[in-house]
């Protein structure tokens, strides 16, 4: 058998955009179109699970904080971060530096409800404009990042970041219940923000159990970065600071990044008898070289020590959403052509 190659979630949009990071909002037509267009790009470069591309997105947060009632997205408020983990060894050249940072973030104003995305629709045109022998995975941002990724200003209905990420979790369980209910049944959380605190995982870890026990037929899979955006590592916790989160995580499969890391990220299984499957980042999105065959098969074979080769995934450390076409093409070409091969 080949192994099992995926992608991460983003995609590049047809059109370049300027700011991949902030992309101008699109109308429900428009968002299915670049489905249709994404999921297309990917079948036909052979992956074996794809997304819906995520094109439709303003950013990986804003695009859910838009859409809630009690969250006000458009009068952002600046928020500064400090970043956390070790910095030893890090190529600083792949990375926003090492003075943390500050975004605009949404506003909590009132109570958190009422999330209208339409990532049931946008699920089923990308099932139904996919080939049967392709699986089609729904990506949807973590609870976690939700709540750091906001400003809250109303400490009478959500006294600290577990009561406001748990309001955030009940939002997105009322909107995957419509995802799931359109035939949906493969979910990828994403909590990048897990390595911009990892003192905070364990408890994130609960409240994502708490949704992930509400859908028993659903398969899920957590994927956890380090940010990335622009293509640049932000955020330095490492894994294996976040062990005693994974050891309680109720998932079915676990997506790290692991071939630019400037640590071995195997070790946390050392630990974590992890029985599910794991997507191995074998491939940089950061970087605008093509990797080898034989690039790819060095970072598949410490893996295989850990999972035998029927539950380790292939794929990319992150999203694509922010890389040149051509580029993500390139790369996935060769992902595919040795999964093959192997």
């Amino acid at each position: 058998m080949s192994y099992i190659t995926t992608v991460t979630g983003s995609y590049p949009r047809k059109e370049v955009q300027k700011d991949t990071l902030r992309k101008p909002t699109v109308s429900e037509e428009e968002s299915f179109e670049m489905i249709k267009w994404a999921v297309k790009e990917q079948s036909d470069l052979g992956l074996d699970i794809i997304t819906d591309g995520e094109g439709y997105r303003e950013n990986m947060y804003w695009f859910y904080q838009l859409r809630l009632d009690g969250v006000d997205a458009i009068n952002k408020v600046r928020k500064d971060f400090t970043l956390g983990g070790s910095m030893k060894g890090v190529d600083l050249s792949k990375t926003h530096g090492t003075k943390g940072f500050g975004i605009e973030c949404a506003v909590v104003k009132d109570e958190i409800k009422n999330l209208k995305t339409g990532l049931a629709k946008k699920w089923k045109v990308a099932r139904d404009n996919t080939p049967s022998n392709v699986r089609v995975k729904q990506t949807i941002t973590g609870p976690h990042m939700l709540a750091r990724f906001s400003v809250n200003q109303r400490p009478d209905l959500y006294p600290d970041d577990i009561a406001l990420t748990k309001a955030y979790a009940n939002a997105l369980t009322a909107e995957l219940e419509e995802v799931v209910n359109e035939g949906c049944d493969y979910v990828q959380f994403d909590e990048p923000v897990w390595t911009e605190n990892v003192n905070e995982t364990k408890w994130a870890a609960e409240i994502l159990n708490g949704i992930i026990e509400k859908f028993p037929n659903v398969d899920f899979n957590l994927h956890v970065c380090g940010g990335n955006a622009h293509r640049k590592r932000g955020f330095f916790g490492k894994y294996t600071d976040m062990i005693e989160a994974f050891k309680i995580l109720k998932v079915d499969e676990i997506h790290l990044e692991h071939c630019s890391l400037h640590y071995k990220m195997l070790d946390v299984f050392d630990d974590w008898k992890f029985d599910g499957k794991v997507s191995l980042g074998v491939i940089d999105q950061r970087i605008d070289n093509t990797e080898t065959e034989e690039d790819i098969v060095k970072a598949i074979k410490p893996a295989l020590e850990y999972f035998p080769k029927e539950k380790i995934l292939l794929t990319s450390e992150c999203g694509f959403g922010h890389v040149p076409i051509d580029i993500v093409k390139n790369k996935i070409k060769i992902l595919v052509e040795t999964a093959k091969k192997l």
